[in-house]
């Protein structure tokens, strides 16, 4: 270039005007410090506007083919399919994870067809929590992915599509992670990165039945968008925006918590990227501006029915989980649950500790994978990237902590400290956020930190290259999940799938809702499972599994719906508790009274307390109910006395035997 050339300004990326270099060449960092105080380039007309000097030449990003993507799909794909092999060995009887919110899922994808079927608003129902319903966008209620599964779960069943969709999860985030950190580092490093991601100590617990939150592949999507709109700039903004808005709908109908999440952590990595380079921040806002409008445009136009149902719909719903304890414990980032191979007994006599459950507690990190990325920090210090990874990493890592600090389980120094996530518990539409759940953004900064540490090791000399390396592998061995992961059984209980269990045709009352079947205990999520092999043949007074109880719901409100709660005693069949229960059947329009089967599934269902329940409902009806002719009997009550007749005792006489029918 001559002397009298005016310099070109760096870019907020610090390869801005580097030219390009053969493949194998290494590129020489450049100081952040010189990124902000460069001078500008003399005024002038660029491509994408008033520009400084000459056009601006966009950032170097490594260009991917497709088929390193494809094999990274394939190899994380058949990681997660040997990962869950359990339920792989049955997929169409056999759910992966653990029973209880697998159930729930179960439901989501059955009701979508039926919905569709028969012309139902497929974000309501009152098929289940009758006759109030619930609004499924309350709900994780997964529409999107529910919607493209339709014709798999039709012909496969609900359980085979929950598979499907939940062994893809780490499999996209896996290859999609590798398509957004190749843009700055080279194929080992990225995969290393993209299996830290997609395969988590965060995915492993979520992954026990909770599928939305497990759906995070748009998170590396979003970091690809952001960086083309925000700092590559070299194509057409409106596409860009428009791409960035149809991805943000896209999440929303597929995990609307996890969408965001994303953005409260993408706000803070555009944050400290601004800061570090604001002097480079108003030559890229013209261009960013367009193509934030365009997003922001075509997400409101998208996704505006779906927010005004969730919050102008019925069934609105706040408050649905207690404060301050779905939170990662400090020493959880450092301590491994039961989730993790390499957890010493040591370590789990700590954890146990953890406030929250197992399927909350995804935050571990391990020591040496922590050293390592300190490591890398310092490597590769002097590229703008590193720190929004880093950015990221910490940012939803405080965030996840919760409002309080937690230490082994215990809350610290409250009176006067609180942490950032405090500040989204006084906001509006955020304060519902589970904080532990952030832990799958910080899995998102680890893993980019991780490849850019792991990129950087081929400028050191080869000791400590083979050192660096061996740390890495080290720390990732110690995110290794468990091996044989939990599989619960599904069977097909022929009592629902036939029909047995469905009421008599035209039950219902005036045909304005279907016939309504009580399900005792109402608490067992896996009602709701029965209720979609049952294709939806009847409608149940019970809510169980659904996010739509406030305090003084209409659930909380009848007696019947907390008989055979676990742990607590059957009310004795007082004249108080008939006429409490036969208020109840009138209130709630029941056709049929129906126990289902004890599941193994569920062990605090057992066959004792199934018989209990059978013995209750007979002496309150005073009849001996019908039996499911199948190895997973069910007990039904097809033609209930009057209410009239249960209020006053006036039914059969029942001997009291402690044993249901043979």
């Amino acid at each position: 270039m001559p002397s009298s050339a005016p310099a070109p300004r760096p870019d907020i990326e610090e390869e801005a005007s580097a030219p390009a270099l053969p493949p194998g060449s290494v590129r020489t960092a450049v100081s952040p410090t010189l990124l902000v105080l460069a001078p500008l380039r003399a005024p002038g007309t660029g491509r994408h506007g008033p520009l400084l000097g000459r056009p601006r030449e966009s950032p170097q990003r490594n260009k991917v083919a497709w088929l390193e993507v494809l094999a990274v799909f394939l190899l994380s794909l058949a990681l997660a399919v040997a990962w869950w092999h359990k339920a792989w060995q049955s997929p169409a009887v056999t759910q992966i994870g653990g029973a209880g919110d697998a159930d729930e899922y179960s439901w989501f994808f059955s009701w979508m067809p039926f919905a569709i079927g028969h012309g139902l608003n497929p974000l309501v129902s009152t098929y289940v929590n009758f006759p109030k319903g619930v609004n499924l966008m309350w709900n994780t209620s997964v529409l999107l992915p529910s919607f493209l599964m339709a014709p798999v779960t039709v012909v496969f069943g609900a359980a085979f599509s929950y598979n499907v969709v939940l062994t893809l999860a780490p499999a996209l985030s896996c290859a999609f992670s590798y398509l957004a950190f190749r843009r700055w580092t080279g194929k080992v490093a990225s995969l290393a990165g993209g299996l830290v991601f997609g395969f988590s100590p965060y995915v492993t617990s979520q992954s026990v039945g909770h599928l939305a939150q497990v759906l995070t592949a748009s998170a590396p999507l979003l970091l690809i968008l952001l960086d083309r709109l925000l700092v590559v700039q070299d194509a057409n903004p409106w596409l860009e925006g428009l791409l960035l808005g149809l991805l943000a709908w896209a999440q929303l109908l597929t995990g609307e918590e996890v969408l965001a999440l994303e953005a409260i952590t993408a706000v803070i990595a555009v944050a400290v990227l601004s800061l570090l380079h604001r002097r480079a921040v108003a030559a890229h806002l013209r261009y960013a501006w367009r193509g934030l409008k365009v997003a922001a445009g075509s997400f409101i136009v998208l996704a505006t029915p779906f927010l005004a149902f969730q919050y102008l719909g019925p069934g609105r719903v706040q408050d649905v989980h207690p404060p301050d304890t779905y939170v990662s414990d400090l020493l959880n980032f450092v301590v491994p649950t039961n989730i993790t191979r390499l957890a010493p007994a040591a370590a789990l006599r700590v954890s146990q500790h953890f406030t929250g459950n197992g399927s909350e507690q995804g935050a571990y990190i391990g020591i040496p994978l922590l050293i390592f990325l300190a490591i890398s920090l310092f490597l590769v210090r002097k590229r703008g990237i590193t720190w929004v990874a880093l950015a990221t990493a910490l940012g939803a890592g405080l965030l996840s902590m919760g409002s309080t600090l937690h230490v082994d389980g215990q809350r610290h120094l409250t009176s006067f400290l609180r942490l950032p996530d405090f500040v989204l518990q006084k906001l509006p539409f955020l304060h519902n956020l589970l904080p532990d759940r952030f832990a799958s953004m910080m899995f998102l900064g680890i893993g980019l930190l991780l490849a850019l540490g792991l990129n950087e090791l081929k400028r050191l000399k080869t000791p400590l290259q083979v050192g660096g390396t061996t740390l890495a592998v080290v720390g990732l061995a110690f995110l290794c999940p468990i091996i044989n992961y939990p599989a619960s059984a599904s069977p097909i209980f022929t009592a629902f799938h036939t029909g047995w269990a469905c009421p008599a045709h035209g039950a219902g009352r005036g045909g304005s809702h279907p016939p309504v079947v009580l399900m005792l205990p109402a608490v067992d999520e896996l009602d709701l499972r029965w209720q979609a092999e049952s294709r939806f043949c009847y409608a149940m007074p019970s809510d169980t599994g659904m996010t739509g109880t406030n305090s003084g719901d209409i659930s909380r409100l009848h007696m019947l719906l907390t008989v055979g709660d676990p742990g607590a005693p059957m009310p004795a069949i007082t004249p108080a508790v008939r006429a409490e229960a036969a208020a109840d059947i009138q209130a709630l329009h029941v056709t049929e009274i129906l126990v289902p089967p004890e599941s193994p599934a569920v062990p605090l269902w057992t066959p004792q307390g199934q018989a209990e329940m059978v013995v209750w409902v007979q002496q309150l009806l005073g009849q001996e109910p019908e039996q499911s002719l199948d190895p997973y009997i069910s007990y039904v009550w097809k033609h209930l006395p009057s209410v009239a007749d249960i209020a006053s005792g006036h039914v059969g006489t029942f001997s009291g035997s402690t044993q249901p029918p043979s």
